[in-house]
């Protein structure tokens, strides 16, 4: 279905009537409460090879008068959990249509956050209307990695619930690593398939068993970042060495090979 096809589809099942969907030039942007939600794509790359696996998508935030806000702005303006639950998926819906948008040149899985007040504002079934949307786009669960920012504490049982119920339906997750490494171990009894850390730290790496999860470090931005980063066992990463987050993803296919990767062992459970 075309992308200006699935704007139309999407504009007029929104209920709330409170956003909107539109093409800007070769993309697509929302109007949300008075304000325009974009899209950047950030390079996942294999450490090891350099290979671009994925992209991590983030939103962009602009008044109407073109000033810029922190992503979490029109966030911190939600009163209500369903608020969020709505603002929530308009996001990830923004980012898989502008993803779709460059299927024919990125490819690779599609690494989106989740809002935490989601996943406490949803009652069950957690992940069945993204699913529905994907499918709409020509994607799936299996193309996506939800990103959720909270420690097992701030998820509480509800939230290893909803966890369950995702992976159930085919998505991956990563889970960001605590601060305190006395924390760790109950972030990894969540099974997330990536952890997520802002530093090669040896002993967050080391604790980690090689076959459940996957490390992804961010902020490597050059050469000696890599090897750190290599040093301390992680797999994947993010950071200027690999590319800013942009518009457009990096390609990671020729034109004569399929745009959607099959599952590596990278943020698949064996």
């Amino acid at each position: 279905m075309p992308v200006e096809d699935l704007i139309r589809y999407f504009n007029a099942a929104d209920a709330s009537g409170d956003s909107t969907l539109y093409v800007a030039g070769d993309r697509v942007e929302a109007w949300h409460g008075g304000l325009h939600l974009g899209s950047l794509f950030q390079p996942i790359a294999d450490l090891r090879s350099e290979r671009v696996l994925g992209h991590r998508a983030s939103l962009t935030v602009r008044r109407s008068d073109g000033a810029g806000l922190p992503p979490e702005a029109p966030f911190d303006a939600c009163e209500s959990g369903p608020a969020i639950v709505h603002l929530d998926r308009l996001c990830r819906t923004l980012h898989a249509l502008n993803f779709l948008a460059q299927r024919q040149h990125a490819g690779g899985y599609l690494q989106v956050a989740i809002h935490p007040h989601h996943l406490q504002a949803v009652s069950n079934q957690h992940g069945l209307v993204y699913e529905a949307i994907l499918k709409r786009c020509g994607l799936g669960p299996a193309d996506i990695v939800l990103d959720i920012d909270a420690d097992a504490s701030e998820l509480g049982s509800h939230g290893a619930h909803a966890l369950a119920s995702y992976r159930q339906r085919g998505y991956r997750l990563a889970l960001h690593g605590p601060e305190q490494p006395p924390a760790l171990p109950a972030v990894l009894a969540l099974e997330p398939d990536i952890l997520r850390i802002a530093a090669a730290d040896p002993s967050a790496c080391a604790a980690v068993p090689c076959s459940a999860t996957r490390i992804e470090i961010a902020g490597i931005d050059d050469g000696d970042a890599l090897r750190q980063a290599l040093a301390s066992g992680a797999d994947l990463g993010t950071g200027d060495l690999f590319g800013e987050p942009a518009r457009a993803c990096r390609p990671t296919h020729t034109g004569a090979r399929n745009p959607y990767n099959p599952p590596s062992s990278y943020g698949t459970r064996p």
